[in-house]
């Protein structure tokens, strides 16, 4: 049965705090396997998981029907960066974007989310089809915090304080962390839960065994993700439920607080915890759909602007690393296409006269660097906006764009000469003249 354990603490005469010098105790927190115990919900939340279970079958079949990769890559880097800024590491979209291409230069903090991004994108691959396992979850934790001691943690873990004797919570011992995370993959599993449910559940239930020295929430919520993406409601993208969270993040706090009951109160701490995950999880999806619309219209002007340009050009290729990268630069554009600088100087140019990068901006103005605009302000929507947050207009095209592809002109039986040339105003070799 769920309960709290007092734990005494003999003084440290050599700590670094007063509280360790002069010892006390702390309460850790016990929770009841979920093989025990049923998920038993008040009817009122009940009703709520079936409607935000509904919403998100909408946005999945959308996400499935029009499978673009701006939206998956720019909503998993945008979830990314909110369930860092949960965890106090904070970065602008663009210096993410930075670290995506130039480690070196990169922040710490950038260089962590982008981590976190791999850890996403690992959650959902592992995860979003077939049985869970350990595995699983510590190679997610690796991807995240790769100069970890790879597995679970070996001592006592808080949260909140400079010591368990004041922290806002501790969790179960470390010996015990294996078999609770047996009873919770083999709920994973097995749940026959609704799937909003089973993943409110399961990220509650690994926040509060804390398996890890460092990253549990970051590699919670990817499991919520991991969820949604296995049971088919959302598999073409995620949700921006840290966001959500992001934005609420002392509700956040007190709901997983009143999930560690005391006894046998499951089903009303259960419910208040799940209600308030429903709740963001439903502005998650309603944020989504406004994000889907913004990102189709970039995609539908982006298209647009290379229209002249044929499908299988580097061009295009390049407009496709620019949705993955919204920061480049021609080094990187030759090292990830394999065309030789020059070639990638004339792409750098080609994507500036079609509006899609400009040259960057603010501390990185001197740098040989451009930046997607159109994608920037996606991913800082997708981490920051609220329930009601307009999403940003980026579908309108340029009023005036310069010609991507130079014609030769010269008239001939059949029509003008559509030979290629460097520059408007040029005959190719058929037409010297």
């Amino acid at each position: 049965m769920a309960h709290w354990e007092r734990v005494v603490v003999p003084p440290d005469f050599a700590g670094i705090t007063r509280a360790e010098r002069q010892g006390g105790s702390y309460l850790r927190y016990h929770p009841d396997r979920l093989a025990d115990v049923a998920n038993d919900l008040e009817a009122e939340v009940l009703e709520h998981a079936a409607e935000v279970s509904t919403a998100l079958a909408r946005l999945g079949g959308r996400l499935r029907a029009d499978p673009l990769p701006i939206l998956y890559s720019t909503l998993i880097r945008s979830e990314s960066i909110s369930s860092s800024w949960i965890e106090g590491i904070r970065e602008t979209p663009r210096a993410v974007a930075i670290a995506q291409i130039d480690h070196d230069t990169a922040s710490h903090a950038a260089g962590q989310i982008v981590r976190n991004v791999t850890a996403m994108r690992e959650a959902i691959d592992l995860l979003g089809s077939g049985a869970w396992a350990h595995e699983h979850v510590t190679r997610i934790h690796q991807d995240l915090l790769p100069w970890h001691r790879p597995g679970y943690r070996s001592g006592q873990v808080w949260v909140g304080g400079s010591h368990q004797l004041n922290a806002e919570y501790a969790a179960p011992p470390a010996d015990t962390v294996p078999a609770y995370l047996d009873d919770l993959i083999a709920y994973a599993n097995r749940s026959g839960d609704l799937p909003v449910v089973q993943a409110a559940v399961i990220h509650a239930q690994f926040e509060t065994i804390h398996p890890f020295d460092d990253g549990n929430g970051r590699v919670g919520r990817a499991l919520v993700h991991g969820v949604l993406a296995r049971s088919g409601l959302v598999d073409g993208g995620v949700v921006p439920l840290s966001t959500a969270l992001r934005n609420d993040e002392r509700g956040y706090v007190d709901a997983l607080t009143a999930y560690r009951y005391d006894g046998a109160d499951r089903k009303p701490a259960l419910s208040r915890y799940v209600a308030h995950f429903l709740a963001a999880l439903e502005i998650a999806t309603s944020t989504a759909e406004r994000f889907v619309d913004a990102a189709t219209a970039v995609h539908t002007k982006w298209r647009a602007a290379v229209a002249g340009v044929r499908t299988d050009s580097s061009l295009h290729r390049a407009v496709d690393l620019v949705v993955e990268n919204p920061v480049i630069s021609a080094r990187f554009l030759a090292d990830e296409l394999a065309v030789s600088a020059v070639s990638a100087q004339t792409l750098v140019k080609q994507l500036v006269a079609a509006g899609i990068v400009k040259p960057a901006t603010g501390q990185y103005r001197r740098s040989a660097v451009y930046q997607a605009d159109d994608i920037l302000a996606l991913l800082a929507f997708g981490s920051e906006a609220g329930a009601r947050s307009p999403a940003p207009l980026l579908g309108r095209a340029p009023a005036v764009r310069s010609t991507l592809v130079h014609r030769c002109g010269a008239p001939t039986t059949q029509g003008k000469c559509r030979n290629r040339v460097p520059e408007p105003g040029l005959r190719c070799w058929r037409h010297p003249g």
